[in-house]
């Protein structure tokens, strides 16, 4: 009887059409700012995604909610304490292990693969010595909500974080004064064919790709509130490319290179690399606890440098109207007297040469067709029609060829195998984990290296379309994912133009240019689906089975908190749709859930939403923002948990199978790939 009466009032729910998620209006700002930018920019050239996450990341830092409450620094030591002791360092009052001959001596910041093991070593130990110490989470919370609008989204981000970086190496010199910051350049990753697979994700540098970060630089590490680092590498956004470097060098002034600007950035650039490591790394507020924060700031400033110097060392300070807390005469806030500049540094100072005087840097690693060596054992050259680039080693790559390497250099070879199953033991269960778990029995053998060529190297498997998401469950200070409910999405997708697949109606004609799938191909179909040709990733790659993402966020306008997902659709098909599940924080009776979920494919661009609205005694999906505000009203349009909101979709009936109930879902989102901005109301 209880199942029948639910039944019953969800019918009568959907019937009447009443309204328990309503859509919402996109806030001013975060409206503003896709209106400037898209305004002046062409969809067939910018990803609609890097634009979005752009807005959207300047909306959260600046009038978003926060995480200001949840700040906590070990012991009892205030900001005032903080700004006292950097001072301290930046005046070299204090010293550490540093002497005075260390303290004047030039070093140079490198490309971190062009480290060398020992120098790798060094920077490992003083980094972790400076996060036992509390004082890496102090320049983390010195990095916080009192520079919510001098910091970012305007000229002083690149002087700011320029005073940032030299402290945090002053910091690691505390403690080794053998150590530089090293730079990542993310080029190199986005010029190799899987970025996801560079050597980069490995224990040697950075540590993990996706999941919990447990190894690397900053294995272990936790954020302010105890939780750990989490990356979900390349989700969404892209990474910096040589291509986009090219283009902050061709930009003309100063002024082009910072935002507010209806164009590309140095800075927005620097948001997609955010977006692409995900997790942590993602949301400004918690992005400096994750240290690749800290090595992809020094890759911008070493770009900002670069710039400079092909520009007559130009160090003017751009004034930006509406952008009074970032003019050039005001104060930085927190900041402590500095010897060098012989006051607390005001904006303008983050540009001068005083500061810029204080590091060097060696060039990005480069390679021609006559010299191919990019410097490091982690590097190779990339040959093109169009020249030649550095491009990082595939780890998978390099584990297989590392016993024939070993062959040329010594006379035994060891290969290490791994079973797949434990030895008297039943398999229950199936275990997808042999890409990236050491199996327990795994046994290695000893070979004469003249025999290498007559032993099978085992192959370590990797994930074709990579790993599942791991959500940090973060809702304004908490970690609860009780808090959490659950609403079901839909997308439908069309095939995008440029993909085409080797399947032919009839393998005995010659080769067609429409394959079978393609709607080119039949009459009726191809007046219906016509997809246009908007912007993509760089970086972007299209597997040839057709499997293809779209990924789904929810970003809190009412609470402070990010949740992504994907679902998988056939990019083979004229048309496919799948549905999904995203996570927002649960509403309360006095206290509606607002938040803006968005859906972006693979290659960066977005799908349109649309939202329910019933009509006539029928339901249709119109165009909408993306914000929609959730209620407690009863009956419920959102899953308790993860269970439930499957449930809300999918109903069971004995042995027959599910069929499902799409009437729940309130938003759907269209991957129509036109030729237009999905924002098209923001301009009215």
């Amino acid at each position: 009887m209880p199942k029948i009466l639910c039944f019953v009032l969800v019918f009568t729910f959907v019937s009447r059409g009443r309204c328990l998620i309503e859509q919402l209006e996109l806030p001013p700002f975060l409206k503003e700012c896709i209106v400037m930018k898209t305004q002046h920019q062409n969809v067939k050239l910018s990803p609609s995604e890097s634009v979005c996450n752009t807005c959207l990341t300047r909306y959260m830092w600046i009038q978003g909610p926060n995480l200001k409450n949840c700040y906590s620094v070990k012991g009892n030591t205030s900001m005032t304490d903080i700004t006292n002791f950097f001072g301290k360092l930046l005046c070299k009052e204090i010293s550490g292990k540093r002497t005075k001959r260390d303290a004047n001596k030039i070093r140079y910041r490198k490309e971190i693969r062009m480290l060398t093991k020992m120098e790798r070593l060094r920077l490992r130990r003083a980094w972790n010595t400076a996060t036992k110490s509390g004082q890496y989470a102090w320049l983390a919370k010195f990095h916080n909500e009192q520079v919510r609008t001098s910091a970012h989204h305007g000229p002083a981000f690149l002087g700011y974080h320029r005073f940032l970086i030299l402290i945090l190496e002053l910091i690691l010199q505390y403690f080794d004064p053998l150590v530089t910051l090293p730079y990542w350049n993310s080029g190199l990753d986005a010029n190799m064919d899987k970025s996801e697979n560079s050597i980069l994700w490995t224990d040697e540098y950075l540590g993990e790709f996706t999941g919990v970060v447990k190894t690397g630089l900053c294995g272990g590490a936790k954020d302010n509130s105890g939780n750990p680092v989490i990356r979900n590498g390349g989700n969404a956004g892209s990474l910096f490319t040589f291509a986009e470097a090219r283009d902050v060098m061709n930009m003309p002034d100063v002024s082009s290179l910072v935002e507010p600007s209806p164009y590309n950035t140095i800075e927005s650039y620097h948001d997609d690399v955010h977006n692409y490591v995900g997790g942590t790394m993602a949301p400004i507020e918690s992005a400096p606890w994750d240290c690749i924060f800290w090595l992809h700031h020094v890759y911008v400033d070493y770009l900002w440098e670069v710039w400079r110097y092909t520009h007559k060392y130009n160090t003017t300070y751009p004034t930006k109207a509406g952008m009074e807390a970032q003019n050039p005469n005001i104060t930085i806030k927190n900041m402590p007297f500095i010897k060098f500049l012989g006051r607390v540094p005001m904006n303008s100072d983050g540009s001068g040469v005083q500061l810029a005087r204080q590091s060097y840097y060696h060039l990005s690693p480069t390679c021609s067709k006559d010299h191919t060596d990019c410097g490091s054992p982690d590097l190779q050259c990339k040959i093109k029609k169009s020249g030649t680039e550095c491009a990082s080693v595939d780890r998978f790559l390099k584990r297989q060829t590392q016993p024939f390497v070993d062959a040329k250099k010594h006379k035994k070879v060891q290969i290490q195998y791994r079973n797949k199953h434990k030895q008297n033991k039943k398999r229950e269960r199936r275990d997808t984990h042999y890409h990236s778990t050491a199996i327990a029995n795994s046994f290695s053998i000893t070979i004469n290296a003249d025999q290498i060529t007559n032993v099978y190297v085992p192959q370590e498997r990797e994930p074709c379309m990579g790993k599942p998401i791991q959500n940090n469950f973060i809702a304004d200070c908490s970690t609860d994912s009780k808090r959490w409910a659950f609403i079901p999405i839909k997308v439908v997708h069309l095939r995008p133009r440029e993909v085409h697949f080797a399947s032919q109606t009839n393998v005995n004609r010659r080769h067609n240019r429409y394959d079978m799938y393609d709607e080119h191909k039949y009459k009726y179909l191809r007046r219906l689906v016509h997809p246009g040709n908007p912007a993509k990733y760089q970086d972007c790659v299209e597997d040839q089975s057709g499997a293809f993402k779209v990924r789904l966020k929810s970003s809190g306008l009412s609470y402070f908190g990010i949740y992504t997902d994907y679902v998988f659709v056939d990019n083979r098909l004229p048309v496919s749709s799948h549905i999904g599940y995203i996570a927002i924080e649960k509403p309360k009776v006095n206290k509606p859930t607002e938040v803006l979920v968005t859906a972006s494919d693979a290659c960066g661009r977005l799908c349109k939403p649309t939202c329910r609205r019933q009509e006539g005694g029928h339901v249709f999906y119109v165009p909408c923002s993306g914000a929609i505000k959730v209620t407690k009203q009863s009956p419920l349009m959102y899953g308790n948990d993860f269970g439930d909101a499957v449930l809300s979709i999918w109903r069971f009936q004995g042995t027959y199978t599910p069929r499902d109930r799409e009437s729940n879902i309130y938003i759907e989102f269209f991957c129509d790939y036109s030729n237009e901005w999905i924002w098209k109301t923001c301009h009215k």
